[in-house]
């Protein structure tokens, strides 16, 4: 899915100096709110923020910004590591 968002240009130079890091500081800052409010888990954050889909770059980015560990999401983590060892 692409999403288009309107920035209002006296904030895109607070975003970066071009777009790629524009849109790498938008993805990061959505990954970090929808972890931070328990609706995808850690590694979701990691991939969706760009940082890399396996558990440890997930966690350097929840370090890097100083999150809580959300026990919910480690704990949807296991159920779908559990999951795949099943069906391995």
């Amino acid at each position: 899915m692409t999403l288009t968002l309107d920035i209002p240009d006296d904030l895109v130079q607070s975003l970066g100096n071009n777009q790629a890091e524009c849109e790498q500081l938008a993805r990061e800052a959505i990954a970090i709110q929808l972890y931070r409010s328990g609706k995808i888990t850690l590694r979701s954050m990691g991939r969706l923020s760009g940082a890399g889909d396996d558990y440890w770059s997930a966690e350097t980015l929840r370090v890097k910004y100083d999150l809580p560990l959300n026990v919910e999401s480690v704990d949807k983590d296991q159920e779908a590591i559990q999951l795949l060892r099943k069906r391995a």
